[in-house]
């Protein structure tokens, strides 16, 4: 028997590889299925022996064992093949995979040790499909597909296609660990369904790209047509799954309910190593999707500025909200979930503006404006971020921020970015947008609204004024070339610019010092509020009465200053014991 040729034999070791992997997630799912994680109570032993009586559950939970020892057994004879791989990354890559398998088998030994804890089980079961995906993206970097030369996107109008692909992955790797969450806990069924419905989205947007840009790429299509085949069946076994543990009665035999539930297991993990095999091959037949360049633009456009106050200013109200007993977890996902949403809604803004913001020298140079970012780009990535973090919020926070943070969305979205073409009046409209924030981080912290998140509300809103009315007459002649109704455009002498600019500092000083007459403000919280605010109404009043580009810009920089030192300020009184 004649031995592989050194050339083919990293690629035949990693799809063994993979095959056994895919194979040993099928045994731990049937594990799973059959209630037998805890029929074998010692680790690394089975009753003290390498090999006991294989019946009843002990079959399951040993035969696992064994499968898992073969599974690490392949990787070291992998990692030691690959030692003559000439790419030093893709030999990274091998004894990356074989310090996962060590890692998944200390996990799967903590399962039985701590007699199944729900968390760890869920890690032991997505290292798991993280080491399969490792091992098949080995089989890809070892293929001959791999080698293919690079091709040129031939449509730049559009999402490229390895874009969509690692959305799928990444839909798909959640899908995973939901579904973990629902084998062990019974918990979160409701967003695994809706999850699929969106995985279903991609694959067919991923079939749309396919058949605008890349006709010719039979691989893709290939790797494409196989996912969407097997997410068919994938379907119609989670649907025989739910149907055998709820359905009253049904099946029959009580063996169905645990066939069905680890083929669902075992053809999601094939499912999730498809789209792995998709992103890598549509990624090097066109690398220039990815870029940092790219990666720089897609940060812009999200207006990482704006995107981080909303945040901190959420998590003011937050810290502020807890009165010093703060649920950092909570506080985590009302930061993610704040960026994710600020994030969303300033992409689609910009997508909206596109046309004007090419007018104005401030924006000119922004990714859509510039041409280097599509529209299709930024609405994709707009509203999934959107999206995203309402959800994300309404699922992993409650349900009043979810909705607090979608208004603001609406409001910035359909309210604010018109109404910058039509009226004045939209200042006053983006400020209501610009001030929830901390109202719903307040809400985050206790489910409900109160008289803080009022005040939170007020300060933020009337800080808007001069900072905005400062700013807008900075570049009142890049608004009014944009054709937008800003105040200084419309009133081109200023006296009303300065104005408001004045009236919503003075607003802003009353209601800063709100907290103390509430009782929650200490004194040296009031005092620092009436100085800033104090410097804040005279650098209107000078603004006001000699409206230079100077005086503007001092209380610009004013204004940036005078927000989070007051927030930090309060913030620090409100913690205090």
């Amino acid at each position: 028997m004649t031995a592989p040729s050194p050339s083919t034999a990293p690629h035949r070791w990693s799809l063994a590889l993979a095959v056994a992997t895919l194979a040993l997630i099928g045994l731990g799912g049937l594990v799973t299925s059959t209630h037998s994680g805890l029929t074998v109570p010692d680790w690394p032993l089975s009753y003290g022996r390498l090999m006991p009586r294989m019946i009843g559950g002990i079959l399951f939970e040993h035969g696992h064992r064994l499968a898992a020892t073969t599974v690490g057994l392949l990787t070291i004879v992998t990692a030691v093949i690959f030692r003559r791989e000439p790419r030093a990354w893709l030999r990274r890559a091998a004894w990356a995979a074989l310090g996962l398998v060590i890692l998944q088998g200390v996990f799967g030994g903590l399962t039985v040790l701590l007699k199944l804890p729900k968390p760890v089980s869920i890690v032991h079961a997505t290292l798991a499909q993280t080491f399969f995906c490792l091992t098949v993206a080995l089989a890809v970097w070892t293929s001959p597909l791999w080698k293919r030369e690079p091709s040129v996107d031939a449509d730049g109008t559009d999402i490229p296609l390895p874009h969509i692909a690692l959305l799928l992955v990444a839909s798909l790797y959640l899908q995973l660990i939901l579904g973990a969450t629902v084998r062990h806990t019974g918990h979160a069924l409701s967003f695994h369904l809706v999850n699929a419905g969106l995985i279903l989205l991609w694959i067919g947007w991923a079939f749309h790209r396919l058949s605008l840009s890349h006709a010719r790429e039979k691989d893709l299509w290939a790797v494409a047509s196989a996912i969407a085949a097997v997410f068919a069946v994938q379907c119609l076994l989670g649907l025989m799954a739910l149907l055998s543990f709820l359905g009253p009665g049904w099946p029959a035999h009580p063996w169905s309910s645990v066939g069905w539930a680890t083929a669902h297991v075992v053809v999601g993990a094939l499912l999730l190593g498809l789209s792995i095999a998709l992103a890598l091959l549509s990624w090097r037949r066109f690398p220039g999707a990815f870029n940092t360049d790219r990666l720089r633009d897609y940060v812009s456009l999200t207006k990482p500025g704006i995107t981080l106050m909303a945040a901190l200013t959420a998590l003011a109200g937050f810290l502020l909200a807890s009165r010093g007993a703060v649920s950092f977890a909570r506080l985590g996902h009302t930061a993610l979930g704040t960026l994710l949403v600020s994030a969303g809604a300033c992409a689609l803004n910009m997508l909206m503006e596109r046309d004007r913001d090419a007018l104005m020298a401030r924006t000119g140079d922004r990714p859509l404006p510039a041409r280097r970012a599509s529209p299709g780009e930024a609405l994709f990535l707009g509203a999934l971020l959107l999206i995203g973090g309402v959800v994300y919020l309404g699922a992993l926070v409650n349900g009043l921020t979810a909705g607090l943070a979608a208004v603001t969305a609406a409001v910035y979205l359909y309210a604010y970015t018109p109404l910058k073409k039509i009226s004045t009046i939209n200042t006053l409209v983006g400020a209501v947008a610009g001030a929830l924030p901390p109202v719903f981080g307040w809400s985050a912290a206790t489910g409900r609204l109160e008289v803080g998140a009022a005040v939170l509300f007020g300060i933020l809103f009337f800080w808007q004024f001069p900072h905005f009315f400062a700013l807008a007459w900075l570049y009142r002649e890049d608004y009014s070339r944009a054709g937008f109704a800003m105040l200084p455009v419309v009133h081109p002498d200023g006296r009303r610019t300065s104005l408001h600019a004045v009236i919503g500092a003075l607003a802003l000083l009353a209601v800063s010092l709100a907290p103390a007459f509430t009782g929650s403000g200490a004194l040296v919280y009031t005092l620092l509020a009436a100085l800033l605010g104090g410097a804040l109404v005279v650098l209107g009043f000078l603004f006001h009465r000699d409206r230079t580009t100077q005086r503007a810009r001092r209380l610009f920089l004013a204004s940036v200053l005078y927000l989070p030192v007051l927030l930090t300020a309060l913030v620090w009184n409100g913690m205090r014991p």
